[in-house]
C-alpha cells in the first residue's frame, strides 16, 4: 500500500464550464480502469479522484471545484506540481467482461472512471463485443470531454442524454434511465457498468432488469463515497464493506442488500 504522496508535473489543463477542470499529469503509473488516486495539496488536504485515462505516459484527473482541496487545485497552472498517492481500489473486472457486449452508463463527472475503461477497450477492441454508451449531462453546454466523445461516436453506439435543452440537440432529451427505456438495448451476453449519482444508477439498473439483465451482470462504481482510500476514516463504510478497500467497483447483486439495509 502506497501512503506517501509524490509530486507530479501538470502538463495540460482544460476547463469545462465554471467548476470542472481536467488535469493531465505526467506519470508512468498507468492505473487500470476503475482505479482511483488520492490527490493532495500540501497543507490543505487530499481528496479521492478517479483516473480518467488509460495511458502509460500520463494520467487524466477530472475534478469538480467542490471543496478546499479542489479549490486550491483550480488555481494551479500548467507546469506546476500536484501531489498524488496511489493508485488504489478494485477496478473493473476485465477478465469477466471480456467477450461480452458492454452497456456503459454514466452521468456528470461520473464519466471519469468509465472513460478509463473506454480507452482500455479502444486499445483491446478485439476482446469485447458491442459497446453501447449512455452519458448523461444537464444540458448540451455541460458536456465533458467533448473531443473524446466525438471520436467515440465513430467507433461505438454512443448516446448523449440531456436533462433539458433549449433547442434541438444531437442526442436524447430525458434522464439516462428514461433514454435507456426508450432505446431498449439488447441484454443478451451483456454486462452493464455504471458510475454517477446512486439514484441514477438505481433507476438505470431497474430499467435494465426489465429488459432482462440480472443484477449479477451489473456493476456499480461507488467512488463518490470515498475519502481516505485506506479504510481508516469510515466515511465510505456500508455495513461491513469499505468502498475504498473493497471497491469502488461492486457487482450490484452483492451490494444492493447492504445499501437497502443502510437506508432502513
Amino acid at each position: 500500500m502506497i501512503y506517501e504522496p509524490k509530486p507530479y508535473k501538470i502538463t495540460e489543463i482544460k476547463q469545462y464550464g465554471n467548476d470542472i477542470k481536467l488535469f493531465r499529469v505526467k506519470t508512468n503509473m498507468n492505473p487500470m480502469p476503475g482505479h482511483f488516486f488520492e490527490v493532495s495539496i500540501l497543507g490543505v488536504g487530499e481528496c479521492a479522484l478517479a483516473s480518467c485515462s488509460y495511458n502509460k505516459d500520463y494520467v487524466d484527473i477530472l475534478a469538480r471545484n467542490a471543496g478546499g482541496v479542489t479549490n486550491v487545485m483550480f488555481n494551479l497552472k500548467k507546469g506546476e506540481e500536484i501531489f498524488i498517492r496511489g493508485p488504489y481500489g478494485r477496478g473493473y473486472p476485465l477478465n469477466l467482461i471480456k467477450k461480452k457486449n458492454i452497456i456503459l452508463v454514466a452521468g456528470g463527472t461520473g464519466i471519469a472512471p468509465v472513460t478509463s475503461l473506454i480507452e482500455y477497450i479502444e486499445k483491446n477492441r478485439k476482446d469485447f463485443g458491442e459497446i453501447k454508451v449512455f452519458f448523461g449531462f444537464r444540458n448540451p453546454e455541460s458536456i465533458l470531454l467533448k473531443d473524446r466523445i466525438d471520436k467515440w461516436k465513430k467507433k461505438f453506439n454512443f448516446t448523449l442524454c440531456f436533462d433539458r435543452a433549449e433547442k434541438k440537440v444531437n442526442g436524447e432529451i430525458g434522464f439516462v434511465h428514461e433514454v435507456i427505456a426508450r432505446k431498449k438495448p439488447g441484454t443478451k451476453n451483456t454486462i452493464a457498468i455504471m458510475c454517477g449519482p446512486e439514484i441514477m444508477m438505481d433507476a438505470s439498473s431497474k430499467i435494465l432488469n426489465e429488459l432482462g439483465l440480472e443484477n449479477n451482470k451489473i456493476y456499480w462504481n461507488m467512488e463518490r463515497r470515498m475519502e481516505c482510500a485506506i479504510g481508516n476514516c469510515g466515511r465510505c463504510l456500508i455495513q461491513d464493506v469499505y468502498v475504498c478497500k473493497d471497491g469502488p467497483v461492486f457487482r450490484y447483486d452483492k451490494i444492493k442488500t447492504k445499501l437497502e439495509n443502510e437506508k432502513s
